[in-house]
């Protein structure tokens, strides 16, 4: 399992302190290719910072055009680059042409065993929000969709060297000019 929790009276100390690190910026990342590109900032995990247990998070916010030619959107999580598990797909159909849309994105993955044959395991989870009406979901001039995907089976990435760590997305086809704007990212390491 991750580190031990800090139990009720006991002493905050450097060690304990050390574990648990966030960090943020404001960097703006735009995605609108037809392969997957960083939406979020790459954040890197250190070499040999993770642990059995130990758990990291990405999120993300900002909004976007769903074009005027609605194309299919794919969200994915990305570990050393490479994106891992079930990449959520939010068909074209989801909103009207030329729909303007706010989103939050966040994934995260935790080490199931570490060294140079380190499996991991990892999610991805969002929601798209139509910005123009009251939301209705269902209803494509109004609608919300919320998404989500994570690996089926822990997959292998060294843990003894920096990995670059990111939210990804694509579009099925450029047509129309769809667009998808991060506005900031919080990486943090949870445990």
């Amino acid at each position: 399992m991750g580190q031990a929790l800090v139990l009720a009276g006991k002493l905050l100390t450097p060690i304990v302190l050390n574990r648990i690190y966030g960090q943020a910026d404001t960097t703006s990342h735009i995605v609108t290719q037809i392969s997957f590109s960083n939406l979020s900032t790459s954040y890197s995990i250190p070499a040999n910072d993770a642990q059995p247990g130990t758990a990291y998070r990405i999120t993300t916010w900002g909004n976007g055009t769903w074009g005027s030619t609605a194309q299919a959107f794919t969200v994915a999580c990305a570990l050393a680059g490479t994106d891992i598990g079930t990449t959520p797909v939010i068909a074209s159909g989801a909103f009207s042409v030329s729909a303007a849309f706010d989103f939050e994105i966040q994934a995260k993955v935790v080490c199931v065993s570490n060294g140079s044959v380190a499996t991991w395991i990892a999610s991805v989870k969002g929601n798209l929000s139509e910005t123009a009406n009251p939301l209705l979901p269902g209803t494509v001039a109004d609608n919300s969709v919320g998404f989500s995907g994570c690996t089926h089976t822990a997959v292998t990435q060294d843990s003894t060297i920096s990995n670059s760590f990111a939210i990804q997305a694509k579009w099925a086809s450029a047509t129309g000019a769809p667009s998808i704007t991060a506005l900031a990212t919080i990486f943090e390491k949870v445990n």
